[in-house]
């Protein structure tokens, strides 16, 4: 059943059965869900074309983005990568085992390191992000530029929205 459908027949079942609430709003989340499940499901194939997991690539790509040259912290990679430290452990193991990033001492503190990507590896993070950018100029393509535009907004507004802590806590749930 294609999304648009599925969607329509869920909000339309449940609005039959709970008047009382509104649905609407769900079926956006449920749409934006579906659309971020097809792009997430399309940058793994790539990943993992080319012999990565999306996480090992997210970590090339933030080294590569912050330039062949730059030396970042484990902590950092974490950070920005939204992953625990300990997450990250696993990723930079298999990382420097393939040869895509080297790890080296920081003089200062014995107890940290700084992540550099190779050569290869940032020739891996550029030629995945050239599909991934060409990947989402096909689906946004299809938008107008005030269309896009007003998208960017609104996942902006709710974004923020989110993070602000404005929208309800899941772990509220009624047992």
């Amino acid at each position: 059943m294609e999304i648009s459908r599925l969607v329509d027949e869920t909000v339309s079942t449940w609005h039959q059965e709970r008047p009382d609430l509104e649905f609407e709003h769900m079926g956006s989340m449920l749409r934006l869900n579906a659309l971020v499940q097809a792009a997430s499901s399309k940058i793994r194939i790539i990943t993992e074309a080319h012999g990565l997991t999306m996480g090992e690539f997210d970590v090339l790509a933030t080294l590569r983005r912050h330039g062949v040259d730059s030396k970042l912290t484990p902590s950092y990679i974490a950070e920005v990568a939204m992953v625990s430290p300990s997450g990250l452990t696993h990723r930079l193991a298999r990382l420097e085992k393939s040869g895509h990033i080297t790890r080296i001492a920081d003089n200062a503190d014995r107890r940290s390191s700084f992540i550099t990507i190779t050569s290869s590896g940032a020739a891996l993070a550029e030629l995945i992000i050239e599909v991934i950018v060409e990947q989402s100029n096909q689906l946004y393509g299809s938008l107008s530029v005030e269309n896009l535009e007003s998208f960017t907004s609104v996942v902006s507004i709710l974004t923020a929205h989110v993070e602000s802590d404005g929208a309800s806590h899941p772990e509220k749930v009624v047992q």
